[in-house]
């Protein structure tokens, strides 16, 4: 019986080792050519990036091999074996880049050679978009920077993945960034080279096996200061992050004490983004100018470095169609910087309980009035576990995501004591996976009398007077 499970396991491995469609990246990207217009753009350089993906495909099924770029570029070359090989590229809706159109090219699978990279040669614009978000980082601009995030975003890198399919995991083996000086460039990772010559800036990473979620490419025209592990990335204000630095290395000493052992043997990076920039993307957290630079006066600055400080170590391996995906991507993450404010703040500055009540007032207002304090109609209200992957965006910081999940996890943390909940989160965020039916054993182990309550929290979208903060006075 044991050799029967062994076997199954082996084989289940390797039929996902062999489902992946690329097994390796190493991508060479040039940002502001001074010969764009070889590429035939009748424009300058100053938002253009020419590129060479080297890709060792997976397992590829059929007849063709499909992948997508942002619609703005277009391919040059694509080769195999030292050969070109043809293909055929055209325009169409994308709903995984923040503009809506990628560029899907198609090639057939017959004229790559065995056991040979396949080299993909693009160029073109990223321009800034507001047609997915506010978020317009995701762009490159000569005055501003180049801020590029992977699939979801912008796919800068050919990424082999249909609209609706799960995203994969491949070996990012080289990223590197040539750029002209002073600008300098952080993609993530471990950082192999940098050097400026000729006025020219070239940096190389090795980040290694990840989601193609989270790859990304910043460049602006950075300073840094050091830390054990953590290097900050600021512009002209050094102080700032100076303090930064200290902040996010107590930050982390909390989190890795108090949640989620995380390895800390690579650094941590922290750099400072243009406005909405605020991302986390495994050892890179992004942080806003605005913030950034108002960090000592800004408790909305704190909260914010602790949000997007604490993801890696409240993450789980969760699948897009699991019910857990919006509480584990965005729920967790959204209350525990509410957690490190109380772990690193003195209670005249930050309040957790007086916090938590302004947030229960939100919360009832807004689910009897159905709009937002400034009047705005809010999403429909779900049950924590109905909110699925997709509608992360459309209930992230609203009244489910924020409110009710800060206002369940809070729930948790006084019914069991600083202590109890501190043992549970270490356990919770240990997990290889999470369902509802593990979850609740976790739950139950520390509050045995909890089944219903836990049932109401995440099941439904009633608030009865037994989950108040404060019984309501008769």
């Amino acid at each position: 019986m044991r050799l029967l499970l062994l076997f199954a396991a082996w084989l289940a491995l390797s039929l996902s080792l062999q489902s992946q469609p690329v097994q390796t990246y190493s991508i060479e990207a040039e940002f502001f050519p001074e010969d764009a217009q070889m590429y035939g753009y009748r424009v300058a350089n100053d938002a253009f990036m020419r590129a060479r993906a080297s890709m060792m495909p997976g397992e590829m099924p059929g007849d063709s091999l499909t992948f997508y770029l942002h619609g703005e570029l277009k391919i040059d070359s694509i080769r195999s074996g030292g050969e070109t090989i043809s293909y055929d590229s055209k325009r169409m809706l994308y709903r995984y880049d923040y503009s809506r159109v990628a560029l899907k090219t198609t090639l057939k699978t017959g004229s790559i050679k065995q056991d040979q990279p396949l080299e993909v040669h693009y160029s073109g614009f990223m321009n800034p978009s507001r047609a997915r978000s506010l978020s317009d980082y995701m762009r490159i601009d000569n005055h501003d920077g180049v801020y590029l995030r992977g699939y979801g975003y912008s796919p800068w890198f050919p990424v082999f993945l249909e609209p609706g399919d799960q995203p994969y995991e491949a070996d990012f083996e080289r990223v590197t960034v040539d750029l002209p000086a002073p600008f300098r460039c952080v993609v993530g990772g471990e950082l192999i080279s940098e050097s400026t010559r000729e006025g020219r800036y070239t940096a190389t990473w090795e980040p290694g096996k990840m989601n193609i979620l989270h790859i990304q490419c910043t460049a602006r025209k950075y300073k840094s200061v050091s830390g054990e592990k953590i290097t900050v990335y600021h512009q002209n204000h050094e102080a700032n992050a100076n303090k930064i630095l200290q902040y996010a290395s107590s930050l982390r000493n909390i989190f890795h004490r108090h949640l989620r052992p995380v390895n800390t043997t690579g650094t941590l990076y922290i750099i400072e983004m243009p406005e909405y920039g605020n991302i986390s993307s495994d050892n890179v957290v992004g942080i806003s100018s605005q913030l950034f630079n108002h960090f000592e006066k800004s408790l909305n600055s704190k909260r914010t470095i602790a949000h997007e400080l604490v993801h890696p170590y409240v993450t789980l391996p969760v699948k897009t169609s699991n019910p857990f995906a919006a509480l584990v991507i965005e729920g967790f993450p959204s209350f525990f910087q509410v957690y490190a404010l109380h772990k690193t703040l003195d209670p005249e500055t930050y309040n957790l309980k007086k916090h938590m009540i302004r947030v229960e007032e939100n919360y009832l207002k807004k689910k009897h009035t159905g709009k937002d304090r400034r009047g705005n109609k809010l999403p429909l209200e779900k049950p924590i576990l109905e909110i699925s992957y997709d509608e992360i965006g459309l209930y992230k910081d609203y009244f489910i995501l924020s409110d009710r999940v800060w206002l369940f996890l809070y729930d948790l943390w006084q019914e069991m004591g600083d202590e109890r909940y501190d043992r549970f989160l270490r356990e919770l965020f240990l997990f290889d996976s999470i369902d509802y039916q593990k979850f609740e054993a976790l739950v139950l182990k520390y509050l045995p009398d909890y089944r219903q309550k836990l049932n109401t929290w995440l099941k439904t979208s009633r608030y009865p007077a037994s989950i108040r903060i404060e019984a309501p006075q008769d």
